[in-house]
């Protein structure tokens, strides 16, 4: 599974959102095992003293019983009517040989490994002893006759049941953490996979696929007017419904303002045409300067509504066209088209194209390249120089891209100024102030974003553009 190697999904918040509750799931079930740990460990050490309190009354009562047996034989004749696992009695002379509950008897239980009672449990009448290096619990009793005996247990298997159980704590809690970490990353790789598609969707819009919408993982009823039971649908369904529906009513509008721009256009294209054609014969018929002014302000007025309407028509137009385009025979066809141009001017030109290859519209690149080149020749003084180099460059994402870079000798702009030149009919009032409309690099903008690019400036001994474009057919 190459996603687990996915830098991305540890620095996801799905993923540290995930973290955090297998952080408490784990908490929690290990509180819960070290609780149970606990209630059963105390458990084993009552039902330990139960048993000694059983033996003490049956000792008592034999005691009772045969009032005539010594000591000696009543400790002889109690003892060989029990089993291994219960205690053993003994008299108060062999007891006081063994090793008396202290700290230091503790100490040498712990190095020992061996198990340790509850605190609580140790009554003045209880003491842990150590017989041939096996644990024992040892409780004094004193018979009708006035003697004191011992009662002890052998409780060594004590320290294998307590290593048993941290054994299994141990492992149960390692199951849980890796069952909660296999879980959380495979609902954080679905999380992830959702936002990226839905990251996709929306960086294909937001480069000029107007009609691209966000898929559904759930099958949607395809009528236009059916509305799906948003409760039936997970949330990033829902999500991706109420933005596809914002999509929508955003393209509905921006459809009716291109046909409202294009109505006034033409509307407006037919009655200029011929206003133009009145001027031009009448200024055949009787040359005059007011006639010429006239016929020059109507061609801005013309340029200027085709800019705008060239602009509406790119931002309408999507990728379905878009055809391989060579970028080295590209630029090829603008340095025949501007060698000269710049030549005649005193200005150097150079050009450096590479072997890759985009998809796209030709004839709009070149548009937006020809802009470009209009623009630093209008304001390179001379002598001067203007380079246009492409070289093979990845985009943020990693993916394979060109980067187009055009540098001029002129006086730049001011980096404040960097955003606003793209806005159309912005206009700087300093020194590439020139006569249009301040449509030529909104125009560029609108066809690099269209392919997907993106356009910035910067001064650098001049200015300069980089463009930067996905590679690929």
């Amino acid at each position: 599974m190459s996603w687990l190697r996915t830098p991305k999904i540890l620095t996801s918040s799905s993923f540290r959102f995930a973290m955090l509750t297998v952080g408490v799931i784990w908490l929690s079930t290990a509180l819960v095992l070290v609780a149970v740990y606990m209630q059963l460990d105390r458990a084993i050490w009552r039902s330990i003293d139960a048993s000694l309190d059983l033996q003490t009354t049956e000792l008592l009562q034999q005691a009772k019983q045969t009032p005539s047996l010594s000591t000696e034989e009543l400790l002889a004749a109690y003892n060989a009517q029990l089993n291994s696992s219960q205690a053993i009695a003994s008299s108060g002379a062999d007891s006081m040989q063994q090793m008396h509950n202290s700290p230091a008897m503790h100490a040498m239980h712990q190095a020992m490994g061996l198990a340790q009672p509850p605190a609580n449990f140790l009554a003045e009448h209880h003491r842990m002893l150590a017989v041939n290096g096996a644990l024992q619990v040892a409780r004094s009793v004193e018979l009708p006759n006035g003697e004191a005996v011992e009662l002890s247990q052998n409780v060594a298997y004590l320290t294998d049941l307590q290593t048993s159980l941290w054994q299994s704590l141990l492992f149960g809690l390692a199951i849980t953490l890796g069952i909660a970490l296999l879980g959380s990353l495979v609902l954080t790789q679905r999380s992830l996979r959702r936002i990226h598609q839905i990251n996709r969707s929306c960086q294909a819009i937001m480069a000029g696929d107007l009609a691209h919408r966000i898929p559904y993982q759930k099958a949607l009823d395809a009528r236009a007017d059916a509305k799906p039971q948003l409760g039936t649908l997970d949330d990033y369904d829902q999500m991706a419904w109420h933005i596809n529906q914002m999509l929508d009513a955003l393209h509905d509008a921006m459809a009716k303002a291109r046909q409202v721009s294009d109505n006034i256009a033409h509307d407006l294209k037919s009655p200029l045409a011929r206003i133009r054609v009145k001027l031009e014969s009448a200024y055949e018929q009787q040359p005059s300067i007011e006639v010429e002014d006239s016929m020059q302000e109507l061609d801005r007025v013309l340029a200027m509504t085709k800019s705008l309407l060239g602009i509406a028509r790119i931002e309408s137009k999507t990728r379905a066209g878009f055809a391989p385009v060579s970028v080295r025979e590209l630029l090829q066809d603008v340095q025949e088209m501007y060698g000269p141009v710049f030549d005649e001017q005193g200005i150097e030109f150079s050009v450096e194209p590479n072997d890759q290859t985009l998809a796209g519209d030709k004839h709009l690149l070149m548009q937006a390249l020809t802009n470009l080149l209009d623009n630093a020749h209008n304001h390179t003084p001379t002598p001067g120089s203007v380079s246009l180099l492409a070289t093979a460059e990845r985009g943020v994402d990693g993916s394979a891209g060109v980067h187009w870079q055009i540098q001029d000798s002129g006086p730049g702009i001011d980096k404040a100024e960097f955003t606003k030149v793209f806005e159309r009919f912005y206009r700087q009032d300093e020194a590439r102030q020139s006569g249009g409309f301040g449509l030529g690099l909104s125009l560029v903008q609108s066809i690099i974003q269209l392919h997907g690019g993106t356009v910035e400036l910067s001064n650098n001994a001049g200015l300069r553009v980089d463009i930067w474009l996905p590679a690929g057919v």
